[in-house]
């Protein structure tokens, strides 16, 4: 087959699992019996949040994913990301279940069991021990008319007519379903929750993630002795002086207690100069100043500052950070967040 034709094949494969994405789609927005599934089945993973540390919340309960093959592997991902927004989650393989592993699932514990075609052998031999334990059965599968459907208390059909291997055997089409419905249930159960960003970022703290949601200005602003301070009766030679001394290509400039009154880029020194010529050299700093330059608060997130500096005609390479009184504590340069690793977006 040629390179052409294999292309236009995994074209079509893609407008095939495109297609069923849509249908998955308009169950969610059409179809009242799938609409009701998928409230319930949402409040069963919302039943198992992780309390808060410190909470005198009783211990959760857990959701436990059964499935084997490929779809045991899209369960243990579903599993991952529900454990890194607060959901108690577990995969339990259905044979080593019957050799131990059932002691993992407590009475009333909601239990996910997934299969395509509803007709895993591995599946319905755990059931009866799932029932007598109490627990709330759950499967998605595309066949309603299966053996696992008819023994489950609540069924989300997956709309998978047809996988996309060209021997229709492969699950491929049935995995991207799967996973997207899952998926579905991850942002659900975060909006049902009200899960924030400090939330999150309690789980997410290194990576890029972490950085992202993290890191504060607090963490990497120039502050203390190395702030570049200057007052505003000082000469224009000494404001270069301190420019050159300081080596940060700016400078704030304070009141003896350290209150805001302006800031001084090196464009500022460039506009005085062009402007004024040689007669700059009889200027004070007060003259040549930004008196209400953009200012960011302490504590504010590294990833949001970056965007503020960024996101304009003209990058800021420095800003000033205030606390809410307008007291100066930093200096935040760009190329300091860049260096940190600090990305606006994941």
């Amino acid at each position: 087959m040629s390179g052409t034709e294999i292309l236009k094949n995994a074209s079509r494969r893609a407008l095939h699992m495109s297609s069923t994405l849509g249908e998955l789609n308009n169950q969610l927005l059409n179809s009242v019996e799938f609409q009701n599934a998928f409230s319930a089945v949402l409040e069963l993973v919302c039943g198992c949040r992780i309390p808060q540390t410190g909470s005198t919340a009783s211990t959760p309960q857990t959701l436990h994913f059964v499935a084997v093959g490929k779809s045991g592997g899209v369960a243990q991902v579903l599993v991952s990301m529900l454990a890194s927004v607060g959901i108690q989650a577990r995969f339990l393989h259905p044979t080593e279940a019957l050799h131990g592993d059932l002691g993992s699932v407590v009475a009333q514990d909601p239990v996910i069991l997934i299969s395509n075609n509803g007709r895993s052998a591995e599946l319905l031999a755990v059931v009866p021990m799932l029932r007598d334990r109490g627990c709330k059965l759950v499967t998605m599968t595309s066949r309603l008319d299966s053996p696992l459907a008819q023994c489950v208390d609540v069924v989300l059909q997956l709309p998978v007519q047809s996988e996309a291997c060209p021997l229709n055997q492969a699950p491929l089409t049935s995995t991207v379903a799967t996973l997207a419905l899952g998926q579905l249930l991850v942002a659900a159960s975060m909006e049902r929750r009200m899960y924030d960003v400090s939330s999150y970022a309690k789980n997410h703290p290194g990576g890029a993630i972490g950085k992202r949601i993290f890191v504060r200005v607090d963490d990497i602003m120039v502050s203390g002795k190395f702030l570049p301070r200057i007052h505003s009766s000082a000469e224009f030679k000494q404001c270069i002086s301190r420019m050159t001394e300081c080596a940060l290509g700016a400078l704030v400039v304070v009141d003896e207690h350290d209150s805001m009154l302006g800031f001084i880029a090196e464009r500022d020194l460039r506009t005085a100069m062009e402007a004024r010529g040689p007669a700059v050299f009889d200027l004070k700093v007060s003259e040549i100043m930004n008196p209400s330059p953009i200012t960011l608060k302490a504590g504010t997130l590294a990833a949001e500052a970056l965007q503020i500096m960024e996101n304009r005609p003209r990058p800021l390479n420095a800003l000033p950070i205030v606390t809410d009184s307008g007291k100066v504590v930093g200096l935040l340069r760009l190329h300091d967040l860049v260096s940190a690793g600090i990305s606006s977006s994941i």
